[in-house]
């Protein structure tokens, strides 16, 4: 885009449009180069234009999770490209809470890009808890924390100062998920992201909805059995032990197989018999709880992400035929998606948080 068009989309004069972009490319976040004829154009005479354009190594943002088996780190530039992402296997619910902090801040640090700090525009930290404004943990129950100031924690132990902030998991896949541009417009969309546990959000008009104490979205603690099978973590019967990671692995183990992901879809992807029956039930539940939330939110799109998600392809007509026999006449099945952002896909979002707060104007 020009420096006139600016002026245009802006609805400034061309000197204050100057002054802004000049401002912008000391600051290293916008470049100028020769502006490239659009498609259909044909040959331009004379000299060409120059074109003002975000430089994408201008800023860097930085997303963190702590999930309950395993900690990722990602990296986005200005244009909110992946530059770096790493994950490794940890079992953070049995190692002391500051270990699990220390091991993520190392592992953020061992992403970050070799650059001058103030390129360093911050870091999220994502995990499935309830956390409140001050970035406390009040309950993160897959973890076995309570009342755990994760934030502060977190900016204590990296090596240099940087502005740190923390986010539901589930509320940053969501987030990420936006940015992805894949599902087009959307009025209202639910997210699920599911892993051990079953993190949900709730996007209306573009815009996180948090509710009134910044928890809404708990989907995972919807009952869908008032007397489910003992659940190695959570409350028995609750949507998140029956379609989470653990009723997965345990359900494949108590019928011979081994208690791994990539295994069960392997054997799911073989269509054996134990891999199939599992999945068929992991669809019954998923189809039970979505009907609950798509009766009271009434969405148009809803997105399936986290490592669990991947059955979703194979049981989508078993899913859809339950939604229509659930739902009430009348009220249109919303469409269901799976995530394109693999298994870092929160980490991704918690990167993109960051973004985003980078581009917003404060109030």
């Amino acid at each position: 885009m020009s420096r006139a068009e600016l002026a245009r989309a802006l609805g400034l004069n061309r000197s204050s449009t100057g002054n802004i972009v000049a401002s912008l490319m000391s600051a290293g976040l916008v470049v100028e180069a020769p502006e490239e004829a659009k498609p259909g154009e044909g040959k331009r005479s004379g000299r060409p234009g120059i074109a003002v354009r975000l430089s994408p190594d201008g800023a860097f943002f930085t997303g963190v999770e702590i999930g309950v088996d395993r900690l990722s780190a990602v990296v986005i530039d200005l244009s909110a490209k992946v530059v770096q992402q790493k994950s490794i296997a940890f079992d953070s619910p049995n190692s002391p809470a500051e270990v699990v902090i220390a091991k993520a801040t190392a592992l953020a640090a061992s992403v970050l890009p070799t650059v001058e700090e103030s390129r360093l525009k911050g870091i999220c930290v994502t995990l499935p808890a309830l956390l409140d404004h001050s970035g406390t943990a009040r309950n993160a129950h897959m973890l076995g924390w309570r009342d755990m100031p994760v934030t502060s924690m977190f900016r204590d132990f990296l090596p240099f100062p940087l502005d740190v902030t923390s986010e539901n998991d589930a509320n940053a896949f969501a987030i990420g998920e936006t940015y992805s541009g894949n599902y087009g417009w959307s009025n209202t969309s639910l997210f699920l992201n599911i892993e051990n546990g079953v993190g949900g959000a709730i996007i209306v008009g573009g815009r996180l909805f948090r509710g009134a104490f910044g928890f809404a979205g708990e989907f995972g603690h919807l009952t869908i059995e008032r007397n489910g099978r003992p659940a190695r973590r959570g409350t028995a019967g609750e949507f998140e032990t029956l379609i989470g990671k653990d009723m997965v692995l345990g359900s494949y183990e108590e019928r011979g197989g081994q208690p791994d992901l990539d295994h069960f879809f392997a054997a799911l992807a073989r269509g054996d018999e134990p891999a199939r029956w599992i999945a068929e039930m992991w669809a019954d539940h998923l189809s039970y709880g979505l009907a609950q939330l798509v009766k009271v939110l009434d969405p148009d799109l809803v997105v399936l992400g986290g490592s669990v998600a991947p059955i979703y392809p194979f049981v989508e007509q078993r899913v859809r035929d339950n939604l229509d026999s659930m739902l009430i006449p009348g009220l249109p099945r919303p469409k269901v998606e799976l995530s394109t952002q693999g298994p870092s896909g929160a980490a991704r979002g918690a990167a993109c948080v960051v973004h985003q707060k980078f581009f917003t104007a404060a109030d």
